[in-house]
């Protein structure tokens, strides 16, 4: 064999290495992009009003008593609360969860693309709160690694919360530099990492400014 047709043959070995990599890579993470997470049914415990802080849940030490599962259709799983009439015309308030985002990431250190669900529940009322969702895909299904809630719009309220080299990371609106009860004009950053069987807090918390308040746009939704 020739030098050139040597070095054409270890390209193609190359490529086709690559080529599987990819495509394992690919297979290895679609399982968990597949669940249908608008039409899903997420465990719930504990109180629902009254948070001023990002609390996991699910610990028996806790010892909150578990509520009705939270079951969504389309993405919703509302309730009637109220009503009103409004210059002639009558309105409907609704309590109940929403879905607010899910997003793909690494968080766990294993390699593999976790999701991360946020639902929004609302009150019928001006207060509201959000519930976040670890799952990853083992055996072939959707397995919940942890969940929690966060604070209460300008009381450590959800501003985002994403995976990123392979940590979970928490942004609240900061309540020392609140505007009111809806907003603040600060975030504080908070990352986890997968540890023995739990999101563990590590690194010192961050700061950052909210800009849909110190520049007064629009309020930002988790992405």
């Amino acid at each position: 064999m020739g030098l050139a047709q040597y070095r054409s043959f270890m390209r193609t070995i190359l490529l086709g290495t690559l080529l599987s990599f990819a495509v394992n890579l690919t297979s290895a993470q679609q399982p968990i992009r597949q669940v249908d997470f608008k039409n899903f049914t997420y465990p719930l415990s504990g109180p629902l009003l009254g948070h001023g802080e990002l609390k996991w849940l699910g610990d028996p030490k806790d010892a909150y008593s578990k509520r009705k599962p939270i079951h969504l259709v389309n993405g919703k799983d509302l309730a009637k609360s109220s009503r009103f009439i409004m210059d002639g015309k009558e309105y409907t308030q609704f309590e109940g969860f929403t879905l607010q985002s899910v997003e793909f990431a690494e968080v766990t250190g294993d390699g593999q693309e976790d999701a991360i669900v946020v639902l929004l529940y609302r009150t019928g009322g001006t207060q509201n709160t959000h519930y976040v969702y670890i799952y990853s895909f083992v055996d072939g299904k959707p397995k919940l690694l942890a969940y929690c809630h966060t604070g209460d719009r300008a009381y450590s309220g959800l501003y985002k919360v994403y995976g990123e080299q392979s940590k979970l990371v928490f942004e609240l609106l900061d309540p020392k530099k609140n505007e009111g009860d809806c907003c603040s004009s600060r975030f504080v950053r908070t990352q986890f990492i997968w540890r023995d069987g739990r999101f563990a807090q590590i690194g010192k918390q961050e700061y950052g400014k909210n800009r849909a308040v110190t520049e007064r746009l629009p309020l930002f939704t988790p992405r």
